[in-house]
């Protein structure tokens, strides 16, 4: 990744945090986008942080300005930003439907159509955008996110198909349960924690969660020159969860 400008979004925690570590060990040039604050991380890490709304319009338009303004060019996006919503249908809000869908499914929409312009121009890139699990099976009161997650795959699928002739390769990293502070505070906020969180590692078939790291490595592969011939490819990191039969 050494003279490469990498954009890494959701990368104020998680696996975006974990992927913006990686990067930086590999000596790219980073971008690290999010709501938080991440300008602590980025002094550590020697990066530009943007604070980004990635379901807005402006400030999407915002960051990419700032990326061409300080770089004049982007190798690669990493799009982490994401949020969770539980719940049946019958129980979820519109406003709440339109929170996920936007964050999760606008949100990955609006950061590929900013980078593809400045790959583009740069000669080629890669972006690697986050499905889960969820696309493929289905599990109790996440429906909405489910299907946004579902959506992402199948647009990274299309992407992929129409800009491989910009030499931009568009790959989907799908991760399943990993120890992130969104699945904590979702297993603390369930009536029995503990049991939510043995359940959880049951769904594996390694009997464990995943850690950010380890999601990070598979996205900082698909993100580098050794994954060459690999786009329009969904990646399932979910220690086994959709390889059992219950």
């Amino acid at each position: 990744m050494k003279d490469k400008v990498v954009l890494v979004t959701g990368a104020a925690s998680g696996i975006g945090m974990a992927c913006a570590q990686r990067f930086a060990e590999q000596g790219a040039t980073l971008v690290l986008a999010d709501r938080q604050d991440s300008s602590e991380l980025a002094q550590a890490l020697d990066a530009m942080a943007v604070e980004v709304d990635v379901s807005d319009e402006t400030s999407v338009e915002r960051l990419y300005s700032l990326i061409a303004d300080h770089y004049g060019r982007l190798d690669v996006l990493a799009h982490l930003a994401g949020v969770v919503q539980r719940g049946l249908v019958t129980e979820i809000s519109s406003d709440d439907w339109d929170t996920v869908v936007d964050i999760n499914l606008k949100g990955t929409f609006l950061c590929c159509r900013g980078a593809i312009p400045l790959m583009r121009d740069s000669g080629g890139g890669a972006i690697v955008t986050t499905g889960s699990e969820l696309a493929y099976v289905a599990a109790e009161n996440i429906s909405v996110y489910s299907a946004t997650k579902a959506a992402v795959v199948h647009l990274t699928r299309c992407l992929a198909n129409d800009h491989g002739v910009d030499r931009i390769r568009v790959n989907c990293v799908c991760p399943g349960p990993i120890k992130t502070p969104m699945l904590e505070r979702g297993i603390e906020e369930t009536l029995d924690p503990a049991l939510t969180r043995r359940r959880t590692e049951a769904t594996t078939i390694l009997g464990r969660l995943g850690q950010p790291h380890e999601i990070a490595n598979v996205i900082c592969f698909l993100a580098s020159d050794d994954a060459s011939f690999m786009t329009g490819s969904v990646v399932l990191a979910d220690g086994g969860v959709t390889s059992k039969a219950t």
